[in-house]
């Protein structure tokens, strides 16, 4: 099993790091087998975006920015499960993850992790927690990332430190991991909502209409999700009542936009 570490922190080795660190250590009691990978983005090969929009429209290898996002795609692609972390920077992801995210757009467009396995953790010194993960999970969910758990850590200022205080976030931190472990053991294909099923609907919709040259079209056409017949991106078993009604709302929608 293999495991990588988006470490999303300008400050490598810093309180992020270390929260990872505990995972792993956690999941090496679990299995020792696993190989456990880490990428520090303070480190990493990866420009800013310029906003260009050519990975959207031409496709990702059109990028003018020739540096390390196709092989960081390919670990990605490699791993059982990933890892995204980040600290809490105004109530936000870090810019360096943000860069990340943005980096990897088009894979909002031509979602191509489904069935990958990840886990959120975020760092903080205080607030933020909540929101920033469900930002994070949010935005990976559109790449086709499963977030199986979501970990928010606090490390306080020293002055608030205790025992008590940090036995709370440890038992957290093992509880979270034994549910990203579970989940990654878990090979059956992940029931979608009726939400996600309404999204590849509404995306399937646009991207048949779409120029033929367009990169979108191309990916999904190939992938064979424009057919009529395909309900989502991979075989799902929905209910003839559940399908009628994503058409039906998916109809109204574009009627209403």
């Amino acid at each position: 099993m293999k495991i990588l570490a988006v470490i999303g922190s300008p400050r490598n080795n810093g309180n992020t790091y270390e929260a990872v660190k505990l995972i792993e250590d956690e999941l090496n009691i679990k299995n020792p087998g696993i190989e456990f990978e880490y990428v520090q983005l303070g480190s990493a090969n990866l420009k800013p975006c310029k906003g260009c929009f050519t990975c959207i429209e031409r496709g990702e290898e059109k990028c003018p920015l020739k540096d390390g996002r196709e092989t960081l795609e390919f670990k990605m692609q490699q791993a059982d499960g990933v890892i995204f972390a980040s600290p809490v920077y105004t109530y936000n992801v870090s810019w360096i993850m943000k860069n990340f995210l943005d980096r990897f757009a088009y894979r909002c467009h031509r979602p191509d992790f489904h069935g990958k396995k990840a886990m959120v953790v975020v760092s903080t010194g205080a607030v933020g927690l909540g929101f920033v993960a469900a930002l994070l999970s949010l935005s990976l969910g559109t790449m086709g990332f499963i977030t199986c758990a979501k970990l928010g850590v606090t490390f306080p200022p020293a002055h608030e430190r205790n025992d008590t205080r940090l036995k709370k976030e440890m038992n957290k931190l093992v509880r979270k991991t034994e549910m990203f472990y579970e989940r990654l053991l878990d090979t059956k294909p992940e029931k979608p909502s009726f939400i996600k099923l309404l999204q590849f609907v509404k995306q399937k919709r646009a991207y048949s209409k779409a120029p033929k040259d367009l990169a979108d079209f191309k990916f999904w056409r190939d992938k064979g999700w424009l057919a009529e017949t395909t309900d989502y991106y991979y075989e799902v078993r929905a209910g003839k009542m559940i399908k009628l009604l994503v058409y039906i709302i998916s109809k109204l929608t574009r009627c209403a936009g």
